[in-house]
């Protein structure tokens, strides 16, 4: 029990004040883009949140908080914005868990591939 107390008033002697970290919830701006139909991506722009980890738990506190059950597009999509390339070089995507922003994108669909600027392009012919 000593080293527990002694680590603690030692902590809080050496230490320089800590900053406190103030939460950018908002719930009548939240619950106002959602009304809007704003996907996640605008959402976390508009309030200034960068970690879609962030924004489900202010959603899960506001579905909490007005009892009421909230859908916003694009918070439970998997992250692939970061595909890699396997041992093959081959790179695979999955059209399912990308943000298309309403591109419809059938089977048998064709795409014509370019580089520009170290970016590969695709672009549906």
């Amino acid at each position: 029990m000593s080293k527990k107390n002694d680590s603690a008033a030692m902590d809080v002697q050496e230490g320089p004040e800590k900053k406190k970290i103030e939460s950018k919830y908002n719930p009548s701006l939240l619950r106002e883009c959602i009304f809007a139909g704003m996907t996640a991506s605008e959402i976390m722009a508009k309030m200034g949140v960068s970690h879609r980890q962030t924004l489900k738990q202010y959603v899960l506190k506001l579905m909490s908080d007005d009892r009421t059950f909230y859908e916003v597009k694009g918070l439970y999509l998997k992250n692939s914005r970061r595909p890699k390339v396997n041992n093959k070089l081959e790179l695979k995507l999955y059209m399912k868990s990308l943000d298309l922003q309403g591109l419809v994108i059938n089977e048998g669909d064709e795409f014509s591939v370019s580089v520009e600027n170290e970016m590969i392009i695709l672009t549906k012919v």
